[in-house]
């Protein structure tokens, strides 16, 4: 299994969105936050939002305790003992201070500082006297809570490892496409523990991991033949006797290399949010993901972000696009998408992308949206997210002008005239022209899929010409 190159870690903090509360006597590497609100605006962006008072002032009652500083997946402190982590991992939702102080023992507040510090569990704690704090109790963090399955299924262990071996072997078994992955497990012969084989074309660290996706794509083979494509939830009543068993990005990604086919692309129903590809290797969870060698694309929903930890990009710059047939036309130029990072990302970012582009803040940013009001407000919308530029290309006058507008109702006409109308004066500079003329033709606006013929051939050259500028 390859090795990332090793670069810090980009996980997306629990504090994001939260607004930091002053507290005294906190131990090092913790930081105090509000409490989230989440919301949507028009525009189905979610945003968290900072409770403030009349004032506008930040006065909680209550805090979370997180840790100050980006941290890995998952990395339990050294110095905790297989039971103890058992107990955290065995949190369902929350866990309050006597239950915690009861399975941890007298050196309990020490551990709880430990595990938030590696990011394992975030600590709520009443504010007391408006500079103190008094815990209540801990939820696992986002990264911990995906994994906590396998995780526990790892340490608690199997009674029987030599019957799962055999039993695996013989789902493989009969199905040429696990022929070689056959071969691996049968040659990795289980101890007093079950292990993976080294070449697994899962590329899964866990066993559980790696047993769900060996179950997972002995149902799914087999029924390629069938006229309708099997749904996520089918796919888990047949292969693990549980349609309620989570999907965790991890399962995800390790299914997906094993049958070389992008999980949304290979089921139905798939939870969806993120599409790229390009020369990029990371984590999600704790397997390794390439979205350069994910055909056609590495497939994430919007909380693998979440799990995303070391990284290694040697792209050239990150090209954003905005809807799914010009991506999967974009990912089909291989002087693109060999170089570089493509995303697709349904429309307005969520936070999860945002925070994920943060974190790649060396490469130049392009983006190719529809020639339309909203076209040019998620571009705008995206760099002030971000807090950096997007260059917009295959969004000038010119093409608008002679593209296809598509039919709109009479009142999204005059809504998107009038947006229009506002972008030209405040929004991204380099597209006020192009929303001044849209505001001069009533708001009509041309969507992407019209202009291959224009863009495409001519694509390669204008992110070229992205990476000049970005690198002088």
């Amino acid at each position: 299994m390859p090795d990332l190159t090793p670069q810090p870690p980009l996980l997306i903090g629990e504090a994001h969105g939260r607004e930091t509360v002053p507290l005294r006597n906190l131990p090092p590497g913790i930081t105090a936050v509000t409490l989230p609100r989440i919301t949507k605006d028009s525009d189905d962006t979610i945003r968290v939002r900072v409770p403030r008072d009349r004032r506008r002032r930040v006065s909680p009652r209550q805090v979370d305790l997180v840790a100050d500083h980006p941290v890995s997946p998952y990395d339990p402190p050294p110095t905790l003992t297989t039971r103890q982590l058992i107990k955290v991992l065995q949190t369902k939702t929350a866990k309050r201070w006597p239950t915690i102080q009861a399975d941890l023992g007298d050196n309990a507040w020490q551990i709880v500082a430990d595990l938030i510090r590696c990011g394992a569990v975030i600590l709520r704690c009443d504010v007391v006297n408006a500079t103190g704090y008094s815990p209540r109790s801990w939820t696992l963090t986002r990264s911990w809570a995906e994994l906590a399955e396998d995780k526990l299924a790892e340490l608690q262990g199997r009674q029987h490892p030599e019957d799962l071996h055999r039993e695996l072997l013989d789902i493989m078994s009969g199905i040429p496409e696990l022929a070689h992955e056959h071969a691996l497990l049968a040659t990795t012969p289980p101890g007093r523990v079950l292990k993976i084989p080294e070449d697994t074309a899962t590329r899964a660290e866990d066993w559980r991991v790696y047993e769900i996706a060996i179950r997972a794509a002995g149902v799914w083979w087999p029924a390629q033949g069938a006229p309708r494509k099997i749904t996520a939830k089918e796919l888990a009543g047949r292969s693990l006797r549980d349609t309620k068993s989570a999907w965790t990005p991890a399962r995800q990604q390790a299914f997906s290399n094993l049958i070389g086919i992008p999980f949304d692309q290979a089921v139905d129903k798939a939870d969806t949010e993120l599409r790229i590809r390009g020369p990029l290797q990371w984590r999600v969870g704790t397997v390794i993901a390439d979205a350069a060698a994910c055909h056609p694309w590495l497939a994430l929903p919007a909380r693998g972000v979440r799990a995303l930890g070391m990284i290694s990009c040697d792209a050239r710059g990150v090209f954003l696009v905005e809807n799914e047939d010009t991506f999967e036309q974009v990912c089909k130029i291989p002087e693109i998408a060999d170089t570089w990072l493509c995303i697709w990302g349904k429309g307005y970012a969520t936070d999860g992308l945002a925070e994920f582009l943060r974190g790649l803040d060396g490469l130049p940013l392009a983006a190719w949206g529809d020639l339309d009001a909203h076209g040019i407000r998620i571009i705008g919308n995206l760099a002030d997210r971000i807090g950096r530029p997007v260059t917009p290309v295959a969004m000038s006058v010119d093409l608008y002008r002679g593209g296809t507008k598509y039919r709109q109702e009479p009142t999204k006409l005059k809504e998107n005239r009038k947006l229009a109308a506002q972008l030209a004066c405040d929004g991204i500079e380099a597209l006020r022209d192009l929303a001044e003329e849209i505001a001069r033709t009533d708001g009509h606006g041309c969507e992407q899929e019209t202009l291959y013929d224009e863009v495409l051939p001519a694509l390669p050259g204008l992110l070229k010409a992205v990476h000049v500028s970005g690198s002088s």
